[in-house]
């Protein structure tokens, strides 16, 4: 079953900011961005922080209250990079005198 998100539906921001610009691409146009820049922003979690932070602050609301999965209390952003360390060593069988089976 797909998770409930947290704060703020995608519509109702979406709606917010066309009743105070008209358009997304106003908006993004306004902020010196490419026409597409807020629907991404808005789709795609971690695209453009400062532009998440612009959004909010067009409707009138803290990062947080928007998107809670993506900005912590404080304002600071949540990372969205993978840890890639390794879990396990790799066997020294696999590549012997450093050339691949």
């Amino acid at each position: 079953m797909a998770r409930k998100p947290l704060g703020m539906h995608v519509e109702d921001v979406k709606a917010s900011l066309r009743k105070k610009w008209g358009s997304l691409s106003a908006l993004s146009r306004h902020l010196g961005r490419n026409s597409n820049a807020i629907t991404q922003a808005l789709a795609q979690p971690g695209y453009s922080v400062p532009l998440e932070r612009e959004i909010a602050k067009q409707i009138g609301r803290e990062p947080h209250e928007v998107w809670p999965d993506r900005f912590h209390a404080d304002g600071t952003p949540v990372s969205f990079r993978a840890d890639r360390t390794p879990t396990a060593m790799p066997c020294s069988t696999h590549r012997q005198n450093e050339v691949a089976a």
